[in-house]
């Protein structure tokens, strides 16, 4: 028979330092991650494997390794603890949102141009509204829709793949433009195709840190060479800085020629490579707020 009240003394922080020891399969290191000592670890632990009459761990001189049922355990509780986590950030987020204040994800890139613009129509029109922006790449955007540590996520171009439970948006067009010293010979050109980058140092933004750098990349290969990738970089101010002093060219989205960096041209593409910016939002039931902000990312 099924011990209801012996599994009602488990207490998710017990579940918790399980999930850290199952990790790191050594007390001294899981207790440091905890910042708690070894005892009361070790204690946790023992009630836990009393609690469930069973054996969590073999513990030798030597090592500790999980028993079976203790894989079984780390499996569910990865997924308790997950599941968790998830619910109490969306009543965080709905907390958010009742009062007037939203997380914002967003690529660096994303701030030049009409996003800024549409930003601040957004705070005239609610001037008691506040946001948070965090820098992130496409990938950790999307993990925090899901986490529902953010609300709502700013990129650029669709997606790679398709995610579940998540909506995008368009919220405008634009294009990628090659950034060029001043005084390359480039620059006598109106505009350029890619094949003329063939042999040039490019400096990318980071394919760790950019889904939209892959995309450039893989844009070149599709009309016939690899670029010569001789520096990745996290901003675009840091190309920019880059190309200034002559270490290489950029393709960037065409609004970062707002920056106004000196000793910098940025010269339009004859092949043209998309760098729209688009919304992304958890498919679900949108406050009065949420909705009046896609709606001013929109333009509406």
């Amino acid at each position: 028979m099924i011990d209801l009240q012996a599994n009602s003394r488990i207490r998710l922080r017990t579940l918790r330092y399980f999930q850290v020891l199952a990790d790191e399969l050594h007390f001294g290191r899981a207790a440091a991650r905890l910042n708690i000592s070894q005892p009361p670890l070790s204690m946790q632990i023992k009630e836990l494997e009393e609690i469930l009459e069973t054996t969590l761990f073999e513990r030798t001189s030597r090592k500790v390794v999980l028993t079976r049922a203790g894989q079984v355990l780390k499996t569910e509780v990865d997924r308790i603890l997950s599941t968790t986590d998830q619910s109490l950030n969306y009543v965080r987020q709905i907390g958010r949102s009742e009062h007037q204040h939203f997380n914002i994800g967003i690529v660096g890139s994303a701030l030049w141009g009409t996003l800024l613009t549409r930003l601040k129509d957004f705070k005239k029109q609610q001037p008691y509204v506040n946001w948070s922006l965090q820098e992130l790449s496409q990938h950790q955007q999307i993990e925090a829709l899901h986490a529902r540590t953010i609300d709502i996520a700013i990129s650029r171009n669709v997606l790679p793949q398709s995610e579940t439970n998540i909506r995008s948006q368009l919220i405008s067009r634009e294009a990628v433009a090659l950034a060029v010293p001043e005084h390359d010979p480039l620059c006598q050109h109106q505009s350029v195709s890619l094949a003329m980058l063939a042999e040039r140092p490019i400096i990318s933004l980071s394919f760790n840190q950019s889904n939209f750098a892959r995309q450039v990349h893989d844009r070149c290969v599709e009309v016939g060479f690899y670029p010569l990738i001789t520096h990745q970089v996290n901003e675009p101010q840091t190309a920019l800085a880059l190309v200034s002093a002559g270490i290489g060219l950029s393709l960037l989205p065409e609004t970062c020629g707002l920056i106004h960096w000196p000793g910098v041209r940025f010269l339009p593409l004859n092949d043209p490579i998309p760098a729209d910016l688009y919304a992304y939002w958890y498919d679900e039931q949108l406050s009065t707020l949420m909705n009046a902000f896609i709606m001013t990312l929109q333009g509406r």
